[in-house]
């Protein structure tokens, strides 16, 4: 006599005499199949696996697990989706440069790591022969130092890295950067234009009073740097600041709240206000945080981008 079986879905699945019902990935013994010994076994092995195999498995239902083993993937049967759980993904433990382990939380997709969680309040780099960790979490490119700080490092790998979506951002500095190739190495505070002529280089200093081509302030730490990974070749790369407060290197008076133009001297800024007669928001960077009163070269904060 037939017997019923009952599915989480409400579904159910009849099993007749003397057969094996294949409605789910596990062969079902009806009553006195000759042979069941055999499909019990093949289905205590499957489930043992977790029907280990690089296909999915057929007539899957809800719930039900499936090992990928060339993904490491854990993938659960769900809404007549497979959803994938990497195995990679847990503690482990990495060695420093000193040969001393510590306890991060490794985070993988499609068995590559992405992120390392790290409860240390101390910077260290990964140990060179960690080479499963090290490729992926390089700061500079091969050969560099790969270091990790208290939090999530993201993946900086190009082919692998992450891109982010969120409800807001925090930072610790406060300008908005991106890097430039120059003619030369430039200091911090340096006011930038974009270059004339037919150079390869994109930017270089100032060179008189109220260059149009003013773009910004060369940065100390931004809050965020874009274009990383630009390639400079023979030329030097400089982070422009763009947007927000930073350093600036500007000759003469200035009062809080002055407009900042470019001035005679290279590289420096100069109030607008005190300085020009006439001058047009082209020419102006940005507005002074503070005062300077004297008229040799000095450094005070400005906020690139307000006019």
């Amino acid at each position: 006599m037939a017997y019923t079986i009952n599915k989480y879905n409400g579904t159910t699945v009849t099993v007749a005499d003397d057969t094996l019902n294949v409605e789910t990935s596990l062969r079902l013994v009806g009553k006195d199949y000759i042979g069941y010994g055999e499909a019990i076994a093949q289905n205590s092995v499957s489930l043992l696996e977790n029907f280990a195999s690089e296909t999915a498995p057929t007539n899957p239902i809800e719930g039900q697990h499936w090992w990928k083993p060339s993904t490491k993937t854990l993938n659960v049967y769900h809404n007549s989706s497979w959803l994938g759980i990497d195995a990679g993904t847990g503690v482990v433990s990495i060695k420093d440069t000193n040969d001393i382990a510590h306890s991060v939380y490794v985070t993988r997709a499609n068995g590559i790591p992405v992120t390392i969680t790290s409860s240390d309040t101390t910077a260290w780099a990964i140990k060179s022969t960690e080479t499963e960790y090290l490729q992926y979490f390089l700061d500079g490119g091969a050969g560099a130092t790969a270091t990790i700080n208290a939090g999530i490092n993201l993946n900086t790998v190009t082919a692998s890295a992450m891109k982010f979506h969120g409800t807001a951002t925090h930072a610790q500095y406060a300008d908005v950067a991106e890097l430039y190739t120059a003619d030369q190495q430039f200091e911090a505070g340096t006011l930038i234009m974009l270059s004339d002529g037919g150079g390869a280089e994109e930017v270089t200093q100032t060179l008189h009073q109220k260059d149009p081509k003013i773009l910004g302030v060369v940065t100390t730490d931004p809050a965020l740097l874009m274009n990383a990974k630009l390639n400079a070749g023979s030329k030097f790369a400089v982070g422009v600041a763009l947007l927000g407060r930073v350093p600036c290197k500007v000759v003469g008076k200035v009062d809080k709240g002055d407009r900042i133009c470019s001035s005679d001297t290279k590289g420096h800024g100069m109030s607008a206000d005190i300085n020009v007669d006439e001058y047009t928001w082209k020419h102006v960077i940005g507005r002074a945080l503070e005062s300077k009163s004297s008229e040799d070269a000095g450094t005070i904060e400005v906020i690139v981008g307000v006019k």
